[in-house]
């Protein structure tokens, strides 16, 4: 009970902090809108009737009441302790909703990140809030600490990059405690099947990556470098081809990235002239080097 007591009193009334975020409940009829919401430890809620009759807002104890709310009336509550916290009308006992309050929010992106690529958290901790700490867990569960040092913002947002690790969660620490714990979509490898059936060069990743465009890539023999032709998205399956010439004898392979991003994932090289597996020009020694370029 003393523990409830004391969960209840951090609950009380108070002036938002003037970097708060600020949340919006409508009561446009005998129902809450939206029913659920999340906010950060010392964020502002406010509730709105937008009913033609009185409702009010309540959890048990009393500390949460708002009292009664007439037609286009308004209250705001300030939440200063994270937790979970139903919250009803008395007036009208079927209406219900809850409210989660957390010490700091997370996400992650890209989505389908690779493995050991930059994997992007970003969220928000309470306006004010010094030092973050970042935390890992692989498949055993077990918490460790990352030598990220993420500084918020004055409004409590931040963002960094770590390396993406396959199975992994991931969550940061304040001072109130730890953030909701967020998993990512990491892919541990991509393979990449490569043909050249006529004119046609063909694609195949393995597992398909969301989000990646292909880059057709052609070696410029007089330059010593590989140049993108055209690019495409993989489909659903992973899969894209590509119209090459035949006419001379050139290396072509193709390149996995994000939009505007670097190459993550190359195919193995082909020969145009016959499809066949080539060794890629760049590991070639070039002409006078000793052994001679082996490729004109």
């Amino acid at each position: 009970m003393r523990a409830l007591a004391a969960a209840l009193l951090a609950l009380a009334v108070l002036p938002a902090p003037a970097a708060a975020e600020s949340h919006a409940v409508s009561m446009p009829g005998k129902y809450f809108e939206p029913a659920r919401l999340t906010a950060v430890a010392g964020d502002a809620v406010t509730f709105r009737n937008a009913d033609l009759v009185t409702h009010d807002v309540r959890i048990a104890g009393g500390a949460f009441d708002s009292g009664p709310i007439g037609r286009l009336g308004s209250w705001t509550q300030a939440v200063d302790a994270p937790g979970h916290y139903p919250f009803v009308c008395t007036l009208h006992a079927f209406m219900s909703g809850h409210l989660s309050v957390v010490a700091a929010t997370l996400e992650a992106g890209p989505d389908g990140v690779l493995a050991g690529q930059p994997l992007t958290l970003s969220g928000r901790a309470r306006a004010g809030t010094g030092a973050l700490g970042l935390e890992r867990a692989g498949a055993d569960g077990a918490w460790s600490a990352l030598p990220d040092a993420i500084e918020p913002a004055a409004d409590g947002s931040f963002s960094t990059r770590t390396p993406a690790v396959a199975g992994a969660s991931y969550r940061v620490t304040t001072p109130a405690g730890p953030s909701p714990a967020v998993t990512p979509k990491v892919t541990a490898r991509i393979d990449l099947h490569v043909a050249l059936r006529g004119s046609r060069f063909t694609v195949h990743a393995m597992p398909a990556p969301a989000g990646m465009v292909a880059a057709l890539q052609v070696y410029d023999r007089w330059h010593y470098r590989w140049r993108s032709r055209r690019t495409a998205r993989l489909d659903a399956h992973g899969g894209v081809s590509f119209r090459v010439s035949r006419g001379a004898r050139t290396y072509a392979r193709v390149a996995l990235r994000r939009r505007n991003g670097p190459a993550l994932v190359t195919s193995r090289v082909l020969r145009t002239s016959d499809g066949r597996t080539a060794p890629d020009p760049d590991t070639l020694a070039p002409l006078g080097a000793g052994g001679g370029h082996g490729r004109h």
